[in-house]
């Protein structure tokens, strides 16, 4: 069975991988040495666990329950990340928070602000997460998300998502960019090839699963390098300090980390098993 698990992960990834790494080589903007874009895609050799991400993805589809679960961790991970990306743009529930003025001006100016203004229109996934929860759950559009009731491992990513996104704000740093790079460039790069194996494994409608779909300005290939400027621009803003640089990509190796054990948090040796069969059958059943 430990052979069998191997195999699996190796297949789920191997597409991924393949297309990803052919935008990552023709791309100009991550072989600028020393900069930031760089610097985070050593990350993806040293602490991108492919095998653990493709055999979680596999395991996800072995039921619509099972996803559930899943899509709900991921849920819990992107509307954390994306409420400490707004309030690290200055926005925030509170309409006159304490030294509102001042906060606005060093919000303004931060490398996070910079980036998510940028991309946080195309980039967003929480509502859409909530939607295919919503979709799969008898709760409908009354689903809402209730913190408590997360996974440990899912809680602990959380908290690590909010304790970057407090230390941007205090020092004008750019943590949080480790998270953002950690997990919408798994969507942009390997996730886009997920939403028809997904929607055919679990026999879902149309048009389902939502989060991974998104609406490019150009195509994908020139988005993505469009995003990892920005991420030089983000290293421009903190000077090029190499210590606020190695920040940030220690903060993605963290989120990835974190992701391994959400991912790997449920059995995901039969349940991967599970997954492939129902992506096999889903292809057999719909041609």
């Amino acid at each position: 069975m430990g052979t069998l698990s191997k195999k699996l992960g190796q297949l789920a990834a191997l597409s991924l991988e393949s297309e990803s790494s052919q935008i990552l080589r023709t791309m100009k903007p991550n072989k600028i040495q020393n900069s930031l874009s760089q610097r985070l895609d050593t990350t993806l050799k040293d602490s991108h666990d492919m095998k653990a991400f493709g055999m979680g993805t596999l395991a996800s589809m072995a039921t619509k329950e099972r996803y559930v679960r899943f899509t709900t961790s991921l849920y819990g991970v992107y509307s954390t990340m994306e409420n400490e990306l707004d309030k690290c743009c200055g926005h925030s529930s509170n309409p006159n928070p304490a030294g509102a003025e001042q906060n606005s001006i060093k919000y303004h100016n931060s490398p996070v602000a910079f980036f998510w203004k940028r991309h946080s229109e195309i980039l967003r996934r929480a509502e859409l997460l909530r939607g295919d929860i919503s979709a799969l759950t008898e709760l409908g559009s009354g689903y809402d998300h209730d913190e408590s009731s997360h996974s440990p491992a899912t809680l602990q990513y959380i908290n690590a998502i909010k304790e970057a996104g407090a230390q941007d704000r205090a020092d004008g740093s750019g943590r949080l960019l480790g998270h953002v790079y950690t997990r919408y460039l798994a969507d942009l790069m390997g996730g886009q090839v997920l939403g028809t194996p997904t929607r055919l494994a679990l026999r879902l409608d149309k048009g389902m699963p939502q989060q991974y779909s998104f609406s490019f300005p150009t195509d994908r290939k020139a988005y993505v390098e469009s995003i990892y400027r920005d991420f030089n621009e983000c290293g421009k803003i903190m000077n090029d300090e190499n210590v606020l640089l190695e920040e940030v990509v220690e903060e993605a190796r963290g989120a990835f980390r974190h992701n391994i054990e959400v991912y790997s948090e449920e059995p995901i040796i039969t349940d991967s098993v599970l997954g492939l069969k129902n992506i096999v059958s889903g292809y057999m059943f719909h041609n």
